[in-house]
């Protein structure tokens, strides 16, 4: 959250996302619209620089590990 300045409701779809959900698993799993997921997701994507999930997701668990 602090190392990209995310929100925490882009912290939790980011953490679904990077456990593997897809996007339309991850809004279900928040009781978020898909579209809201999907404003979350591009603002994250705004935030970290990258512009794939797949991206995303590598970038968070090497974030994770350097982090720790």
């Amino acid at each position: 959250m602090a190392l990209y300045g995310l929100t925490k409701a882009e912290v939790a779809l980011s953490k679904l996302l990077a456990e593997g959900a897809n996007l339309d698993q991850a809004a279900a799993e928040l009781g978020i619209a898909r579209n809201t997921a999907r404003a979350q997701l591009r603002s994250i994507f705004a935030k970290t620089g990258v512009s794939r999930q797949s991206m995303l997701v590598s970038l968070l668990l090497k974030s994770v590990v350097t982090y720790s």
